[in-house]
């Protein structure tokens, strides 16, 4: 059916006020992605800090011209393993959402048996292709 078509407009699931929050990037090298990230591609870096899910690790958060959060950097140093695939590869999305819609969508997740894992106060759940998303509560 075109998309223009008055039925369509009806039929389709309403949109919630969701925001991509950032792309989690895993790295080796934390001090050489963030130069690359910074000198290179001129994002700002925020903060390195240790990382506030994964105990152990360092991650850090760069930003865009607006002070907006866009590329979180996962040091995975185990990564140098030459048999370990994805390095440098995508993590995770992150999302975030206002509080009614947060605990709207782990409803839904519970009422579609769809799994997923609470951690402190974030939502990890995996699509289709089994790419983590992150949502946290706004």
């Amino acid at each position: 059916m075109p998309a223009d078509s008055p039925s369509s407009d009806m039929d389709a699931p309403t949109a919630v006020d969701v925001q991509l929050d950032h792309a989690s990037v895993m790295t080796t090298d934390l001090d050489a992605a963030v130069s690359f990230y910074v000198d290179l591609i001129g994002l700002s870096l925020r903060t390195v800090e240790d990382d506030p899910v994964r105990d152990g690790r360092r991650r850090a958060l760069l930003t865009d011209d607006h002070g907006q959060d866009v590329v979180e950097l996962i040091e995975m140093e185990e990564m140098k393993h030459p048999s370990v695939p994805g390095r440098g590869g995508i993590h995770h999305l992150g999302f975030s959402l206002p509080s009614r819609e947060w605990h709207s969508l782990r409803s839904r997740l519970d009422a579609a048996d769809h799994a997923y894992e609470e951690v402190k106060g974030r939502l990890f759940v995996r699509d289709a292709d089994g790419l983590v998303l992150e949502v946290e509560e706004a």
